[in-house]
């Protein structure tokens, strides 16, 4: 049996009202889950990034090529610490990045990154497993954004640096009681396309935001097309980085505004 069958759908989200037996301070209130699936750090849709990045990440020689690009995450976003919140999911994000969309110190053009150098065969010594290649493939066609997500049956989510709006086809939820037209909640996640089902799937577990954000976003909407387009998704990753340690004490937005 493969990793991803029989699992029940996958549920995220809010409940709607806290569980009875949680000793809550002050008058019961709506008790918010974080944007979370059990201790798994990779979903079935995403196994293909795990494999990928410890094919080319592993050893000396990956080690050497990926240290950079961690001294480059650390730069723009910051140096993660074990006792940071969500510490395991940063860390696997980091490391995604570094597959997927930082480019090699040497790339020959925009988007030359590790990742796409090995399915090409341009790593010298590395010769990939050819029966997982369809996965691997997969796993480079992934996409990464901050998305205001918009339950239902179907769910639609909407990026929120591009605009651009997908199907997602995980299950999410449940969720309280919100204006429809409003999203429920502001997610940073990894997709990746499923053609067959006309939608998307979380190649990994969520990260979430805090939801006030978005007016900030939408101020800067305007901006997406510019040659510096700001905010990029690791400015946004560093603003809650330093969100996160100061107890969220400063609203997100201002964090992103410090450099």
């Amino acid at each position: 049996m493969s990793r991803g069958e029989g699992r029940p759908p996958l549920r995220l989200g809010f409940v709607e009202e806290a569980p009875d037996e949680l000793d809550w301070p002050g008058p019961r209130r709506a008790a918010r889950v974080p944007a979370r699936l059990g201790p798994e750090l990779t979903l079935p849709a995403g196994e293909g990034l795990d494999l990928l990045a410890a094919a080319i990440f592993d050893g000396e020689r990956g080690q050497a090529r990926l240290d950079p690009l961690l001294e480059r995450f650390t730069a723009e976003v910051g140096a993660l610490a074990p006792d940071d919140a969500d510490f395991e999911l940063l860390w696997v994000a980091r490391t995604d990045w570094a597959l997927c969309e930082a480019q090699a110190p040497d790339a020959r053009f925009e988007g030359d990154s590790w990742g796409r150098r090995a399915l090409r065969g341009e790593i010298p010594g590395l010769a990939l497993d050819p029966d997982q290649r369809p996965r691997f493939a997969a796993a480079m066609a992934s996409v990464v954004g901050l998305f205001e997500v918009y339950p239902g049956e179907p769910s639609w989510i909407r990026d929120r640096l591009s605009g651009v709006v997908l199907r997602l086809l995980d299950s999410v939820g449940p969720w309280p009681r919100r204006d429809p037209d409003e999203p429920a909640a502001l997610w940073e996640m990894r997709l990746i396309p499923d053609l067959a089902g006309g939608g998307v799937r979380m190649a990994r577990p969520p990260l979430d935001y805090p939801i006030d954000l978005r007016p900030t976003l939408e101020d800067a909407f305007v901006r997406r097309f510019e040659a510096n387009s700001w905010p990029a998704l690791q400015d946004l990753r560093r603003a809650r980085l330093r969100y996160s340690r100061a107890g969220g004490r400063t609203p997100i937005s201002r964090m992103l505004r410090w450099r």
